[in-house]
């Protein structure tokens, strides 16, 4: 995965501020104003190309089905932080974790995880090629010094 994202409205609205829906309150309330928001969306499986249309509702209520599914894998947790959107009130940008494969806050490799699925009211671009990997001398990679 990129350390840098291209420069287009897109990657820079993925890079913007958002914020997490924790409670397992907050995510019952998200997905049934999700479930009933007006359509118009984008939704981007992360693992294949992007979305060249909207989706429709019988192909938006799918994808709610099997987010739902997956971050509800985490039950067990006190809290979700599997969910991060741009405004909570009015989404139009929504970022979907895997919650068993979203890293470390560290990010010690400086790789971003990206979601499993990225539901936008903007037309996705494709995600960029990884980057080669860099040659790092233990020195480097211990202490992000040459």
């Amino acid at each position: 995965m990129p350390k840098h994202f291209p420069n287009t409205p897109f990657w820079a609205a993925y890079q913007g501020r958002f914020s997490g829906i924790l409670s397992w309150p907050d995510v019952e309330r998200f997905w049934d104003a999700m479930a009933a928001s007006n359509g118009g969306w984008f939704v981007f499986d992360t693992e294949q190309a992007a979305p060249d249309a909207t989706v429709t509702g019988a192909e938006f209520a799918e994808t709610l089905g099997k987010a739902t599914a997956l971050i509800n894998t985490r039950r067990d947790r006190s809290h979700c932080g599997a969910i991060y959107v741009d405004d909570i009130q009015s989404p139009a940008f929504i970022k979907i974790f895997d919650p068993a494969a979203m890293g470390s806050a560290c990010n010690i490799s400086g790789i971003a995880v990206l979601p499993r699925w990225i539901i936008s009211r903007m037309k996705p671009d494709d995600v960029p090629a990884p980057a080669p990997p860099e040659k790092l001398s233990l020195f480097k990679r211990l202490t992000g010094r040459a």
